[in-house]
């Protein structure tokens, strides 16, 4: 027959018992041997009943720190959602203001190069009409609007370049 490992541990009477069991093995002299053995494994069974109960407490305490965590990250990954959205938008809003002021400004140098013309074609119409008089009708043939001319001696279009202005201006504040 096998001996088993509880053989092994003899205690005498006094001596320490390893940790976590209730009490000390029985070795009565009147009791069986089965009844001793049936005794001990009853004290293991009741160590390894403790153990397994705060073995399980500690497993549910990981899990709500778990849970705790997971939720905490959770939340964290919403709150990085929400503000991915919000620049996302203001990228969007960027962009379109950037293209309105691109569209804009290519109206604006258009009208400007178109101005530079107009201008570069009327002074040279009336350097010429200075120097003869058919100039005037020069002036009328190629077809310029009314012309005024301000106070400092250029010539220029008020309601024509107004014109330019306004939609440039309405364009970008649309």
């Amino acid at each position: 027959m096998m001996k088993s490992p509880l053989d092994k541990i003899q205690l005498t009477p006094g001596q320490a018992l390893p940790p976590g069991f209730p009490g000390p093995f029985i070795f009565a002299d009147s009791l069986s041997s089965v009844e001793t053995l049936l005794t001990n494994i009853q004290g293991l069974l009741k160590v390894a009943l403790d153990n397994a109960r705060i073995q399980e407490k500690q497993i549910q305490q990981e899990k709500k720190e778990l849970r705790m965590e997971l939720y905490r990250e959770r939340e964290i990954r919403e709150n990085l959602e929400r503000q991915l959205a919000v620049e996302l938008q203001s990228r969007t809003t960027m962009q379109k203001r950037l293209k309105k002021e691109k569209k804009a400004k290519r109206k604006l140098q258009e009208a400007l190069e178109f101005e530079s013309k107009r201008r570069e074609q009327v002074e040279q119409a009336l350097k010429q009409a200075t120097t003869t008089d058919s100039g005037l009708r020069m002036l009328k043939d190629t077809g310029i609007p009314d012309i005024e001319v301000e106070s400092n001696g250029t010539p220029h279009d008020s309601t024509a370049m107004q014109g330019i202005v306004n939609s440039v201006l309405f364009s970008i504040t649309a």
